[in-house]
């Protein structure tokens, strides 16, 4: 008999889960004759795994209970993948929320070489693409699977299709299954984002019983809606440029590329402005985004250049359409012509300067007005979330001690890099190892 085979038998009651395609690792062990522990942490994510090993390592007895039939479900989804965790590059304005302060603390003090290192102690290699951090084989499935293996080796309890629903007394968490005991609770469930992966929200209720507001959600890194129908004959169109969010709080600016789709825009610089404007429209403000098609010159400059450009001729008078061609994509050529209201068909040099300026002007802020966004299905993470001055640096509950919360239940946010996850990691093992030294 295999020693694999052997090690199934001897797990009456485990789960079991594949890891990268390959041989399916036991994570749990004897689960239902265990009730009582001095850990229990609420999802299987990121930052629920980072927890479980942060308080294994100090010497806790662990029980991670996870809705969904397995764990790291949305970490195998990250970043196309490829689970880019860690940014070389942190900015205060890289986390948003009532918790960006304490974000910037937890990823000070658990920094990209720490948390590099962390992933080297469990055997997984890292590399820097630009300022990105991947693991070295660009799979998430890697990433989870280092972080599984930890668990496993530490004895971690992972109870799967295990629902919590309730916590009761000092304390108690309440399944569908049945109930555990611990001194101390760990609340990783995520936000609302990608509900499919299961941050669905649903322990909301359970967090405002125990006394916590919960700041309005909603998604963040989201493609934005519009219902220009003329927009819509751009959909398939990728422009580089910079992009500004102009709501009456003020403006907000990024540089990248835009992918125009039917009925939405994206690109990494319209998804870092989303949040702003989602909750601007929550307020009943109308934000409007104002493309710059031309980042690099001046109006002036792009007014002379376009006079000149429209003034060569090939032999024969060139259309408006394709001199504008020249410049920008055929599709945007056409809506600029459009909303200036100049035939496409015409000669180019007989353009009005009138006509090339309002062309310029338009090329400079190119405007889409925003009238919703894709939802939470299409989020890649929540804001909004549990007020963090309700919570302590060491992420205990004010209101609940022996309560602690980590990674996206919070209201933290943060731009799209790596630095959602880098704060998941960090926070969820800061609250593992600060709940493993107060239980015991």
């Amino acid at each position: 008999m295999g020693a694999q085979q052997e090690r199934r038998q001897k797990t009456k009651t485990g789960k079991t889960y594949l890891v990268s395609g390959k041989e399916k690792t036991v994570i749990t062990a004897d689960a239902d004759s265990r009730k009582h522990f001095d850990v229990i942490v609420i999802g299987a994510g990121a930052a629920g795994l980072a927890a479980a090993i942060g308080a294994g390592r100090s010497g806790a007895k662990v029980l991670v209970l996870e809705q969904r039939p397995e764990p790291c479900k949305k970490l195998y989804a990250t970043g196309n993948g490829r689970c880019n965790f860690a940014n070389l590059s942190i900015r205060p304005e890289d986390y948003r929320g009532s918790g960006a302060g304490l974000a910037l603390q937890l990823t000070e003090e658990y920094s990209v070489e720490k948390l590099r290192d962390f992933f080297a102690s469990l055997g997984l290699m890292s590399k820097a693409m630009g300022a990105y951090i991947y693991p070295y084989n660009e799979q998430a499935t890697a990433v989870a699977a280092a972080l599984l293996s930890e668990c496993h080796r530490l004895g971690v309890v992972i109870r799967t299709d295990e629902a919590a629903v309730d916590i009761i007394q000092k304390y108690r968490v309440v399944t569908k299954n049945g109930t555990y005991d611990a001194p101390c609770i760990i609340i990783t469930v995520g936000g609302k984002a990608s509900p499919t992966h299961g941050s669905d929200g649903n322990f909301n209720k359970v967090i405002r019983k125990l006394g916590h507001e919960i700041l309005l959600q909603q998604p963040a890194l989201v493609p934005l809606q519009f219902e220009n129908k003329a927009l819509s004959s751009l959909a398939g169109v990728r422009v580089k440029c910079a992009v500004t969010l102009s709501i009456e709080a003020g403006t907000f600016t990024e540089q990248g590329e835009v992918i125009f789709n039917k009925d939405n825009i994206s690109g990494i610089c319209v998804m870092q402005l989303s949040r702003y404007a989602v909750y601007a429209l929550a307020e009943g403000k109308k934000p409007v985004l104002l493309l710059d098609l031309f980042p690099e010159i001046s109006l002036e400059e792009l007014q002379s250049s376009l006079e000149k450009s429209f003034a060569i001729s090939d032999g024969k008078e060139r259309s408006a359409k394709k001199a504008l061609s020249m410049c920008v994509h055929e599709k945007v050529a056409s809506l600029l012509l459009s909303l200036s209201g100049a035939d496409e068909n015409m000669p180019s040099c007989k353009l009005s300067r009138q006509q090339i300026d309002i062309l310029a002007s338009l090329a400079k802020a190119f405007p889409v007005e925003i009238t919703g966004n894709c939802g939470f299905s299409r989020a890649q993470v929540t804001a909004g979330g549990v007020r963090c001055d309700q919570i302590t640096d060491e992420l205990e509950s004010r209101l609940c001690p022996g309560i602690f919360f980590a990674g996206e239940v919070l209201d933290v946010d943060g731009t799209c890099g790596g630095y959602n996850l880098h704060f998941a990691f960090a926070s969820g093992y800061k609250a593992g190892t600060e709940s493993a030294r107060i239980c015991r």
